[in-house]
């Protein structure tokens, strides 16, 4: 896995649809999700580490991906 000072990713090449949550802790500093993308590059899987830095209610229905659940 490429170390994060090896690699940039441009945003506009990453889609909601290309994410995959793998974990969503607490930290020290609140809530840390890590999501598995691939790099726009060259393909490799890629981890982002995120904080969560505001909860705001949503106007969706759940599950997002009824897919998952078929």
């Amino acid at each position: 896995m490429a170390d994060e000072t090896d690699c940039y990713l441009d945003p506009e090449y990453l889609y909601p649809s290309d994410a995959d949550v793998l974990d969503i802790s607490s930290a020290d500093d609140g809530i840390r999700i890590k999501l598995a993308v691939p790099d726009p590059e060259t393909g490799e899987g890629l981890v982002l580490e995120a904080v969560v830095g505001s909860i705001e209610e949503g106007d969706f229905e759940l599950p997002l991906d009824d897919d998952r659940y078929d």
